[in-house]
């Protein structure tokens, strides 16, 4: 037995999760302070409980994970170039 809840697939709870890891990793690249956890609740585009619960898991996580290096220079992924 699953435990996906019945009309909720896998494939779209993964997508949700991704979708939270994102958003989190577009935020962080465009503020400077801390993250209100109010704002992310309402950034949560989802209205069913497993989907919700899925995309605040990928953006806490991804809020928690390091950011790799895609240069030489140490330039990261999620943040833009000095000008």
């Amino acid at each position: 037995m699953s435990d996906i809840p019945a009309g909720t697939g896998a494939f779209e709870l993964s997508r949700a999760y991704g979708e939270g890891w994102k958003a989190a990793k577009r935020l962080l690249a465009s503020i400077k302070g801390d993250i209100d956890a109010s704002e992310v609740a309402a950034r949560n585009p989802h209205s069913t409980p497993e989907k919700r619960a899925r995309w605040t898991k990928g953006f806490v996580e991804a809020v928690g994970a390091p950011t790799p290096a895609l240069t030489k220079r140490n330039r990261s992924a999620w943040r833009t170039r000095p000008r």
